[in-house]
Formats: C-alpha cells, structure tokens, sequence
C-alpha cells in the first residue's frame, strides 16, 4: 500500500513538472511600443540680411534655410532655436528670427559700425511630444548681416534769451551752438526729444524746427502749440533745473522744473585711442555763456580712421561718459564703455546732465 502511495505521489509530481516546462516554452507575449525614430534635419546658409534694405516695420528675417526632422510618431513636434556664440534664439520652422534680436545681438558683439558680420550658427531643435524629448543640433553654418545705419530723431533748437549767448540769432546751422541749444533724442526713440539744464527766472524762449527758418513751437492763447513764427514766448517764472520735452509727432511740448544738483564743469574733453586718451586734450565749447552751462558743442571733429573715445570733464577721468556701441547717438553714463566712432566729419553734442549726445555727419 505503501509503494502504491509513493509512485502516485511521483506520477503526479511529474505531470506537475511537465506542465511548468510547457508555460516557460511557450512565454506569454507583452506587446511593447516600436522604437521612435527620427529622420534627418538640415540647416544652410541664405543671403546677406542688409538692415538698410528691410522694410520699415519687418518684424522678422531669415536666417537659414532648414530640413525639420521627421518623426515616426506623429505626437512629436519640432522646437527649433538658433545658437549664436553660446545665446539661444527662438526662431520658426522655416528659419526666420525676431529682427530686432539679431539687430541687438550684432550691436551687442560686433558694434556699430556699418561692416558685414559673418556669424558662426547652429540650429538646434527639440522634438517633444510635451513629455520626452529629444535633441538634434546641426551643423555649423554662417549668418551674414550688415547693419543699417542709425537716423539722427528730428532735431529742434531752443532760442531765447536764456539759451547760448541770448542774442535770438536763428540764421541756420551757424547759429546752433552759439545762439540755439539742441534737444536731445531720447534712447530708443526718435520721436522724443530732451533738454535738461539750468533757467533764470524771466528767461524766455522759443523752440525752432529748422535752423534758419519759423516753423516753431511757442505760446498761442496760452499753450504752447505748432505754429510758422505766429507765437509769443515761452516764460519761466522761477530760477532752477528745467527739463523741457518735445514729441516731434504730436507736437507736445513739457517745460517741468526738477530737483537736481549737477556738477558743473569747466570743460569737456573728448579723449580716446585717435589722440591717446588725454582727457585735456579735443575740448568741446560750452555753449550757454548766460545762463550756467551743460550744453558743449564740437564743429568739424574730424575721424580719418575708425576709433573709439568718451567724453570727459575737467581734464580728469574722475567724471566721465561712455555708452559701449551707441553711434551716432546714445546715453553716456559714468565709467561707461568707449564708444566707436567710425571715419568721417562730425558736429559732436553732448549734455551733461542727460548724457545725451550727437555725432552728425557734416
């Protein structure tokens, strides 16, 4: 009975044995996903982008031409984004960028100056489907741009009594720096135009257009307004720092008094590599000799080879103005960069107090 028991016991052991061998020969199958796979993508080179050419309101360029990259998945979509020197740009799939973000990165690196700058890119685009991604890079390839050359704001005069030598003299471009005091443009816009200095009660003054000419803003019924020679003068009532405002557009004028405390200065220089950097030396001419002066003016300055200079007072470099790669026109602030002037003939102006300033072409 015994030995009946026991090959019982081993024939179903064995059955047991037999079926445990059958399941692992035969696995159950887990489908998983196919394998993601990502076609090739390319980027070349276009033309040149001439800043001067593009149409006033363009609002992007093309910077390369490019192949996207596929995808067997069609959950995946393509980022795409410009690598200049280490700084990423967003731009479209179809290789155009924000204008103005290549505009500032080529003022940023290369400055001003009107050459053509053949920059070093890559395209880098990321395919993701909002929760994996993936990166691709392509080779490098150049970016050609040549900058446009910055507009001078529209310029207006002060005149009167409380401006350069007071004498109301409005013959042309030779009384500017002697009788007429230029505005300034405000960074960034060319629409609107500043002036900060020092005022004597009873000054009183006018604001022309063009030198030589009536088109002016003065005092009509009581407001300052756009008129041709019709107007009377504008009057300041209480001695102190003014800041006068134009919007060359609409024509607004603002004449606010402030509360400041400037230096005052016996000079201004203008040193830089053309001469050695003599802060003594290329001095400019102060050109409110009633009231106390922060105007300066230089005629005839002129640059044969490219260069680089700041403004500075007294013949010292404890006050001095720079802006980095603002031409012809900028904000010059204390101990800033130098600023590269190209070759040419210029009537240079400067206030102090702003930092404000003016290369024009003569």
């Amino acid at each position: 009975m015994k030995k009946f028991l026991y090959i019982a016991a081993m024939a179903l052991l064995l059955a047991g044995c037999s079926e445990d061998y059958k399941d692992w020969a035969e696995p159950q199958v887990n489908p998983q996903g196919a394998d993601i796979v990502f076609g090739s993508a390319t980027a070349s080179e276009v033309g040149l982008i001439d800043y001067a050419q593009i149409p006033a309101g363009t609002e992007t360029v093309k910077v390369c031409d490019m192949t996207i990259p596929g995808t067997s998945d069609t959950t995946y979509h393509a980022e795409t984004y410009i690598l200049l020197d280490g700084e990423t740009y967003v731009i479209s799939n179809d290789g155009y960028m924000d204008a103005n973000e290549l505009n500032q990165y080529v003022v940023d690196h290369y400055g001003r100056a009107m050459e053509q700058r053949d920059i070093p890119a890559r395209i880098k685009w990321v395919m993701t489907n909002g929760k994996t991604a993936t990166t691709m890079t392509s080779d490098e390839f150049k970016v050609h741009v040549i900058l446009a050359p910055l507009t001078i704001p529209d310029l207006w005069y002060l005149v009167g009594s409380g401006f350069g030598d007071g004498k109301w003299t409005n013959k042309g471009m030779e009384s500017v720096g002697v009788s007429m005091t230029p505005m300034y443009g405000t960074p960034g816009s060319l629409n609107i135009l500043k002036w900060v200095g020092y005022l004597s009660a009873r000054n009183t003054f006018k604001i022309i257009h063009t030198p030589g000419q009536s088109e002016q803003l003065s005092m009509v019924d009581g407001v300052i307004a756009h008129n041709d020679g019709a107007g009377g003068n504008i009057r300041i009532t209480e001695s102190g720092y003014y800041e006068i405002t134009v919007n060359s557009d609409t024509y607004e004028v603002t004449v606010e008094k402030v509360d400041i405390a400037p230096g005052v200065y016996t000079m201004i220089g203008m040193p830089g590599n053309y001469q050695g950097w003599n802060p003594a030396e290329n001095l400019m001419t102060a050109v409110n000799t009633k009231n106390e002066n922060h105007d300066w003016i230089v005629k005839d300055f002129v640059i044969t080879e490219s260069t680089t200079l700041k403004f500075a007072a007294d013949g010292t470099w404890d006050v001095n103005w720079g802006a980095g790669a603002a031409f012809p026109v900028g904000e010059g602030v204390q101990n800033g960069n130098d600023i590269p002037v190209p070759p040419g003939t210029y009537t240079v102006m400067f206030n102090d107090i702003l930092g404000y300033y003016y290369f024009m072409e003569q």
